[in-house]
């Protein structure tokens, strides 16, 4: 999922985010709802310590935007718990960590140099140096709970269905990054429903629909619906992060603040798209953007809507 750098670098709603519009109540405070609840996923086995994660991403949201008057961001601090962890621990005994499920992927880069200020994000400002570490925390997120599928499709074929260790497990832990105790990819998708005018929990019910089905899959020890259900998940969780790219394309027309969470944002696609789109979306959040930098990436990403998975095109966005 996750090979390439961009140039110039049940399931809970809680919020978490930093950084201009992108932290807006997702279920539109004082407005109707437009769907019923989000669906539910209940893990059969125990991801407590797996969904954990979400209090690092919780933790280093808070240094990195405090909300006392006056009050710096804490790189420093945000740095120590984005490479060594803190709440999410593994059966060995160590810290999860989520600089570990981006080695070698744009958003380790990107929010490594974010941390200290340097490298690609050498004259950012700290807004935006937010962003990176925000954005790429998400991106780590979703990376980690797509590849827990692979695992999941191993175990099933060696016939590994141990409750708590076999495939199913594997499936569990797809539910438990993408939610992360409400800090996870499953606020992002709120978020961008609302801005693109989705019912409330679409985006994010596309996704728990595929881990759903992925667990029915293990269950009937069906390997080809596994499969199946891992590329559905895929997709729906594609369509996410594309939408947070074209919503950021437009916004980032005039603000720089919107290209950075644009680019972050866009580290999820690494390696799904063409060289070509790659540069389209990388130009579309350099300093000086083109006049038509968000309609060519709107139209190369409804092009490559079937290979990110999902159907297009993408709906329209209206920064208004």
């Amino acid at each position: 999922m996750h090979r390439w750098i961009a140039a110039a670098a049940a399931s809970g709603l809680l919020l978490g985010g930093c950084g201009s519009d992108d932290d807006d109540d997702p279920a539109g405070a004082g407005k109707p709802a437009k769907s019923a609840a989000a669906a539910t996923y209940t893990p059969a086995s125990d991801v407590a310590s797996n969904g954990a994660i979400g209090k690092d991403v919780a933790a280093i949201r808070a240094l990195i935007e405090p909300e006392a008057d006056g009050a710096k961001p804490d790189f420093a601090a945000a740095g120590v718990i984005w490479s060594k962890g803190k709440f999410s621990k593994k059966s060995d005994g160590t810290n999860r960590t989520l600089a570990e499920w981006v080695d070698k992927q744009p958003a380790a880069t990107g929010v490594a140099d974010a941390l200290t200020g340097k490298g690609s994000a050498s004259g950012l400002s700290d807004e935006a140096r937010a962003e990176w570490v925000d954005k790429g925390m998400v991106v780590a997120l979703a990376s980690h709970a797509l590849e827990e599928f692979d695992g999941a499709k191993e175990k099933l074929a060696a016939g590994e269905l141990d409750r708590e260790e076999g495939a199913g497990h594997n499936v569990d832990e797809v539910w438990a990054y993408f939610n992360a105790e409400g800090q996870g990819v499953i606020a992002t998708a709120a978020k961008r429903a609302k801005d693109f005018g989705l019912p409330e929990h679409e985006l994010g019910n596309d996704v728990i629909a595929g881990v759903t089905a992925a667990r029915a899959a293990v269950d009937a020890k069906d390997e080809a619906a596994l499969d199946a259900a891992a590329g559905r998940t895929r997709g729906a969780m594609n369509r996410i992060f594309a939408l947070a790219v074209k919503k950021y394309a437009v916004e980032g027309a005039g603000d720089a603040t919107a290209r950075a969470e644009g680019l972050a944002f866009s580290w999820a696609l690494d390696g799904e798209l063409s060289k070509a789109d790659t540069e389209t979306i990388a130009e579309a959040f350099a300093d000086d953007p083109r006049a038509d930098a968000a309609e060519q990436v709107s139209d190369a990403l409804d092009a490559a809507a079937a290979k990110l998975g999902f159907a297009g095109p993408l709906p329209a966005y209206d920064e208004t």
